[in-house]
C-alpha cells in the first residue's frame, strides 16, 4: 500500500495477489494500480479541507464516476474506467547460499512502461458564464464589466485546451446613466 500525497486517505495498493502457479513461483508479476479512499476524510480533491469521516467508511475504489462530483480529482464521467495510475512489478529473485544478494526495495530507474498506461485524449470542459459583474470605470471613457468560469476538467493526451475564462465587454457605468422623468 502507498498513500497518494497530499490526500489524507487515498492509497494505491494490492492485496491477496497469488505468487504461485501450480507449485512453483512465478518468476514476474506485473499488476495495473487504482486508486483507493480509505473512508477516513470526507474531502472531494487532493487539497480539500481535513474533515474526518466520523465513523469512518468502508474503503472504496475510486472511479471515473464515484464520487459522482465535478469537483472530485478523479472526476471524468466520459471515461468508462480510468487509466492505471501506478504500477507494480514484483519479480522473483534468484539467491544461492554460497552468493548472498543484497535485495533492494527502491524504485529502479527506468522501470516504468508509459506505454501500458492510457493515452485517451481529454479535452478541457468548462463551466458555464458567470453573472456579468458590476459596469466600473470613469463616465468620459466608458467602463468595463468582466465575467469569469472555471475549468471542470483539464485536458489530458492531446485533448483540445481549455478556452478563455474570463471574458470582458465595454459598457456604460451606472452612476453615468441620465435619469429619465
Amino acid at each position: 500500500m502507498v498513500k497518494i500525497i497530499p490526500s489524507p486517505d487515498w492509497f494505491v495498493g494490492l492485496d491477496s495477489l497469488n505468487l504461485c502457479e501450480g507449485n512453483r513461483w512465478k518468476q514476474e508479476v506485473t499488476v495495473d494500480l487504482q486508486p483507493y479512499d480509505a473512508g477516513t476524510d470526507s474531502g472531494f480533491t487532493f487539497s480539500s479541507p481535513n474533515f474526518s469521516t466520523t465513523p469512518p467508511e468502508n474503503i472504496t475504489k475510486i472511479t471515473s464516476q464515484m464520487p459522482n462530483h465535478p469537483a472530485n480529482s478523479f472526476y471524468y464521467p466520459r471515461l468508462k474506467e480510468l487509466p492505471p495510475i501506478a504500477s507494480i512489478k514484483i519479480t522473483r529473485q534468484h539467491r544461492s547460499p554460497d552468493h548472498l544478494t543484497s535485495i533492494s526495495n527502491h524504485i529502479l530507474p527506468n522501470s516504468i512502461s508509459p506505454q501500458r498506461f492510457s493515452a485517451t485524449p481529454l479535452d478541457c470542459e468548462v463551466s458555464l458564464w458567470s453573472s456579468w459583474g458590476l459596469c466600473l470605470g470613469p463616465c468620459s471613457r466608458g467602463g468595463v464589466r468582466h465575467r469569469t468560469r472555471y475549468i471542470l476538467l483539464r485536458p489530458a493526451n492531446a485533448g483540445s485546451p481549455c478556452p478563455e475564462l474570463e471574458e470582458q465587454a465595454e459598457c456604460v457605468p451606472h452612476s453615468c446613466m441620465k435619469k429619465h422623468q
